[in-house]
């Protein structure tokens, strides 16, 4: 016979519903257990293997490991600036006409005394061709009042004549050979304008501009064309006051130009500004820059140093092989096959090669690890490739380490 309790709870069908879920969760907790039970367990198998893994040994060639040499500091001072041509022109009409035409084009090259343009010459003619009529009625009344000043001359000396009618005569002569003066200045000015009609160039160079075309009125003074000898620049910057004691006519600055890559270029200082610029308190330096073969142009930006002082030969280091930590610098050594770390005290700085004194903490002639990688610790496995050859000197390249 049935229990009358359970066929009450079978009919139930609310608690029928429960009893299911709560089966389902049973399942779903015990899948779940055993699901993180299992990866711990991977995940603590992967940390025990890793941990008696043996330690990576790093790897290095002897680029990668630099000697404490001697060798002199560089102190410089950063310069920029624009260059710009040292010689240029602005060439100018000097007489007013209408331009018959321009023989040139922006980028050409000229000489001096080159034809750049030609001035309509119509109205110049017919000036000169005035004054050389003036000039000829002058000198003709000239001669007539020379001839009658001699003329009478032998007649004061007869006493025929009195001295008031001589002196009178005299100034006549005296007011013609005026007015011929008067009228070969004239006749010059106009044989120089008609000259001025031809527009010329005043140095050797190239056209960087040309402002007038064939067919347009220019006044005395328009400017026509610019002609600018690139053979030699100037490029203009300014170094801060308390640099300039040890800045000097005729040092060296070298300096990169935009859109030459790493290319150098070398100039001299030529002259130095008296005064400090207003407000940066900076003084200005004017360099000289050869240009013989028209590779640089005006207009460029330059970005340098100029050599302020050289030290005497100091032990150095590349700046590469230091680190810091709580404010103390050290480098890393290869010794005994593992990476041994030495404090050093630091010197002068050189950012141009980038270098850095040694003042103590490390001999001359000791080799120290020059590449700069994060796996760098202490105790480390090391070895140096080919460790037979030299090592590289402070200054140069350095290839990457890599795990054996």
């Amino acid at each position: 016979m049935q229990n009358p309790a359970f066929l009450s709870n079978n009919r139930n069908p609310a608690r029928r519903k429960l009893v299911w879920i709560a089966l389902t969760a049973a399942v779903v907790i015990g899948g779940a257990s055993a699901f993180f039970i299992s990866k711990n367990s991977s995940a603590s198998a992967a940390q025990d293997a890793k941990k008696n893994a043996p330690p990576v040994t790093l790897e290095f060639v002897p680029s990668d490991i630099a000697t404490v040499a001697l060798q002199p500091l560089v102190r410089t001072s950063a310069i920029s600036g624009t260059l710009s041509p040292l010689s240029q022109a602005i060439v100018k009409a000097t007489v007013a006409g209408e331009v018959r035409k321009v023989l040139v084009r922006e980028g050409q090259a000229v000489k001096q005394g080159e034809v750049l343009a030609e001035l309509d010459t119509t109205d110049l003619r017919t000036r000169l061709d005035a004054a050389q009529a003036e000039q000829a009625e002058r000198r003709a009344k000239l001669a007539i009042a020379e001839r009658n000043r001699d003329a009478n001359q032998a007649l004061l000396k007869q006493s025929f004549i009195s001295q008031n009618a001589f002196d009178q005569l005299h100034s006549t002569y005296q007011g013609s050979e005026a007015a011929v003066r008067w009228s070969d200045a004239q006749v010059q000015l106009a044989k120089k304008a008609l000259d001025d009609a031809v527009v010329r160039s005043p140095i050797n160079g190239m056209v960087a501009k040309r402002m007038v075309n064939g067919g347009e009125r220019v006044l005395p003074d328009a400017p026509m064309v610019t002609v600018v000898d690139l053979s030699r620049l100037e490029l203009e910057a300014t170094v801060p006051a308390s640099d300039i004691a040890s800045v000097s006519l005729g040092q060296t600055v070298r300096f990169k130009v935009d859109g030459f890559g790493e290319r150098q270029f070398d100039g001299k200082v030529e002259r130095i500004n008296p005064v400090a610029e207003a407000g940066s308190r900076a003084i200005k330096l004017f360099v000289a820059v050869p240009n013989g073969n028209d590779l640089l142009r005006g207009g460029m930006f330059a970005q340098g140093q100029i050599t302020l002082s050289q030290s005497a030969p100091v032990p150095v280091v590349p700046n590469t092989a230091l680190f810091e930590e709580a404010g103390q610098s050290y480098v890393f050594t290869v010794e005994g096959g593992k990476l041994a770390k030495h404090a050093v005290k630091l010197g002068a700085r050189d950012e141009v090669n980038g270098l850095s004194e040694i003042s103590s903490g490390l001999a001359q002639g000791a080799d120290v690890v020059r590449v700069r990688m994060g796996s760098l610790k202490v105790g480390a496995p090391a070895v140096v490739r080919n460790s037979t050859a030299a090592s590289a000197p402070a200054g140069a390249a350095s290839s990457a380490a890599k795990p054996s």
